[in-house]
């Protein structure tokens, strides 16, 4: 699987990333190359089964805080 993920990515940044470098798309290039770094890091450890943080309940907390005034 992680195989896969690595090999997905490469085929990404072959496309997307280097025609955003070469139509000159410096802003867009490094705001496209720094979420695909995340989601990178995301997906290999997902792939290798590595848990994760979940975001959600902290969210939750800050949208019932919010409410309440």
């Amino acid at each position: 699987m992680l195989i896969v993920v690595i090999l997905f990515y490469i085929v990404i940044v072959l496309v997307d990333q280097v025609n955003l470098f070469k139509q000159g798309l410096k802003k867009d290039f490094y705001i496209s190359s720094l979420m695909c770094i995340l989601s990178f890091i995301i997906a290999v450890s997902l792939a290798l089964k590595i848990d994760i943080f979940s975001p959600a309940k902290p969210i939750e907390n800050i949208f019932k805080f919010m409410l309440q005034k």
